[in-house]
C-alpha cells in the first residue's frame, strides 16, 4: 500500500500539479520529518508529461518507490 496516492488527471498541466503535491512531501524535511520519506508514492495521470516531474524524481533518489497508473 503506498503512502501517498495522487490523481492528477483532470488538472491542465499534470507535471506541474503533481510537482506541487510532492513538494508537501519534501517539505516533512524542512520541519524535521525527513525519516517520515519513504514508502511509495501511487501516481493516477493521463499524460505522460506527469512522469517528467522534477520534485518525482528527487524522491525516487531517496529511495521512494514510485506506482505509475495511466488513466
Amino acid at each position: 500500500m503506498p503512502n501517498w496516492s495522487y490523481d492528477v488527471t483532470g488538472q491542465s498541466n499534470q507535471r506541474h500539479a503533481l510537482d506541487a503535491h510532492l513538494r508537501d512531501i519534501l517539505a516533512l524535511e524542512a520541519v524535521g520529518r525527513g525519516d517520515e520519506i519513504y514508502g511509495a508514492v501511487e501516481v493516477f495521470y493521463s499524460d505522460e508529461d506527469a512522469k517528467r516531474s522534477s520534485s518525482a524524481q528527487t524522491l525516487q533518489a531517496r529511495g521512494v518507490q514510485f506506482h505509475w497508473s495511466l488513466r
